[in-house]
């Protein structure tokens, strides 16, 4: 592309070097034309995708299978395990265009009689289009077991030493999805076209075109999802299927278990358009008799499209138990030490997805046509036309989803299916359970329009005689349109069990040793959807004919 216009400008330069400088009667006018473009497209495109899967077992399990006694010493294993995966998309991309253009054409000419008037034509363009799509994901799949459990299948006592094993299990998933696009266009226009002539008579009028072009489009795409599966279980469950007794030591076991999924979505951009164009032509003529009126076109086009979504999700699912059950299927009685275990389990999900757009457009037009003639007699009246076009079209979408879904049980259950006597010992047991689900979709775009023409044709004419009127159009338009939508949903749904629920299906007595559990269960969802839109508008047209 640079060699293109490197060819074009020394193809100009020939051409004005040709043209003889000092010419008196019966010169034609100078023509030249200006073309600049520019075009950036830049396309993106990150994954980001992180996986752990972890199955911790940290286990006590003595096991006879026809006879003999079952005696597992007291456990107070310590389970320490850790489930993370991290994923981060970003994209980043910057766009910067800036383009002078300056002509002049014909001007300071020497020609007296029957002068043609200079033609000109001055185009900058400017594309930039910014693709950018990004998507992380990350997942925690976390099965932490730290159990103790004897087992007899046939025959033979089972008796558990006391449980106080301790067991911290933490799943976590954060996934980050960012896009930021920054695109800035500057362009400057200065045309010079049949100033200064000294022609007396018969001088034709100057044509001069002046176009400017602006347009920047960026499409952007965030998806983050966040999963954080746990199952956590930290029991002491003796069992005895066919006979013997079945004899349970007391449980202090702690278990703390934690289930993290936050999910952020993301997208920014900002685009400026700064466009300035200064037009003078035929201005300050010398011509006496004959003038022709000059004839001038300035067109300046800004156009700003912007489209954004962003989708963040984020679940936690959390099955936590924490139990205590021995287990006699047929025949033996149960007796089950007394319940002081303390739970704490927190499930939380985080989702959030937002768009920030800011357009800011900027466009002043001065034209000057055909000002400040000394024409007497026969003086043709100058025509113009001025447009000015400022579009700007923002389109937001964002989905923000947390779920919260929690299993707590704190259970001291001793089960006799057949037979038997059942003694549970006095349940103390305290449980704190915590479900947060928080969504946030939000919105925000800002549109400045900025609009100022200025327009002077067949100024200070001192024609006397058959003079014609000038004709002048100025056309200013603004256009801005923003579509926002913004879905929040934010789920917790907790099931928190803190029993103390001894159960005989055929024979035998119960004996529930006395309850003093204490139970906090606490459900919060939070939903939050906003859009915000702001748009300034502001146009100023100035405009002077044959004044």
């Amino acid at each position: 592309m640079t060699k293109k216009l490197c060819a074009i400008a020394v193809v100009v330069g020939a051409l004005t070097w040709a043209t003889p400088a000092m010419a008196g009667v019966g010169s034609g006018g100078a023509g030249a034309a200006q073309i600049g473009a520019q075009i950036a497209d830049t396309q993106q495109g990150a994954v980001a995708t992180a996986t752990s899967t972890q199955n911790a077992v940290n286990a006590n399990v003595p096991v006879s299978i026809a006879g003999g006694n079952v005696t597992a010493g007291p456990s107070s294993a310590t389970q320490n395990a850790d489930s993370d995966a991290r994923a981060n998309a970003s994209n980043d991309a910057e766009t910067n265009q800036t383009q002078t253009q300056t002509q002049n054409v014909d001007n300071g000419s020497s020609c007296s009689v029957g002068c043609g008037g200079a033609g000109a034509a001055q185009i900058g363009a400017q594309v930039a289009k910014t693709d950018q799509s990004t998507d992380a994901t990350a997942v925690s799949d976390q099965n932490a077991v730290n159990a103790n459990v004897p087992v007899s299948i046939a025959g033979g006592d089972v008796s558990s030493g006391p449980s106080s094993a301790d067991q911290t299990a933490n799943s976590d998933a954060n996934a980050k999805a960012k896009n930021d696009a920054d695109t800035n266009q500057t362009q400057t226009q200065t045309q010079n076209v049949g100033n200064g002539s000294s022609c007396v008579a018969g001088c034709g009028g100057a044509g001069a075109a002046q176009i400017g072009a602006q347009v920047a489009k960026t499409d952007q795409g965030a998806d983050a999802t966040a999963t954080s599966d746990q199952n956590a279980v930290n029991a002491n469950v003796p069992v005895s299927i066919a006979g013997g007794n079945v004899t349970a030591g007391p449980s202090s076991a702690n278990q703390t278990a934690n289930s993290d999924a936050n999910a952020k979505a993301k997208n920014d951009a900002d685009t400026s358009q700064t466009q300035n164009q200064n037009q003078n032509v035929g201005g300050s003529s010398s011509c006496k008799v004959g003038c022709g009126g000059a004839g001038a076109f300035q067109a300046g086009v800004q156009l700003a499209d912007t489209h954004q979504w962003a989708d963040a999700t984020a679940v936690s699912d959390q099955n936590a138990v924490n139990a205590n059950v021995p287990v006699a299927i047929a025949g033996g009685d149960i007796h089950a030490g007394p319940s002081s275990a303390d739970q704490n389990v927190s499930s939380k999900a985080k989702a959030n997805a937002s768009n920030d757009a800011d357009t800011t457009q900027n466009q002043t037009q001065n034209q000057t046509v055909g000002g400040g003639s000394s024409c007497l007699a026969g003086c043709g009246g100058a025509g113009a036309a001025q447009i000015g076009l400022q579009l700007a079209s923002t389109h937001q979408w964002a989905d923000a989803t947390a779920v919260s879904d929690q299993n707590a049980v704190n259970s001291n259950a001793p089960v006799s299916v057949a037979g038997g006597d059942i003694y549970a010992g006095p349940s103390s047991a305290t449980q704190n359970a915590d479900s947060n689900a928080k969504a946030k979709a939000k919105n925000d775009a800002d549109t400045n329009q900025s609009q100022t023409q200025t327009q002077d044709v067949g100024g200070r004419s001192s024609c006397k005689l058959g003079c014609g009127g000038p004709g002048a159009f100025q056309l200013g338009i603004q256009k801005a349109d923003t579509n926002q939508w913004a879905d929040a949903t934010a789920v917790s749904l907790q099931n928190a069990v803190n029993g103390n629920a001894p159960h005989s299906v055929a024979g035998g007595d119960i004996y529930a040793g006395p309850s003093s559990a204490t139970q906090y269960a606490d459900s919060n969802a939070d939903a939050k959807a906003k859009n915000d839109a702001d748009t300034y508008q502001a146009a100023c047209q100035d405009q002077k004919l044959g004044w």
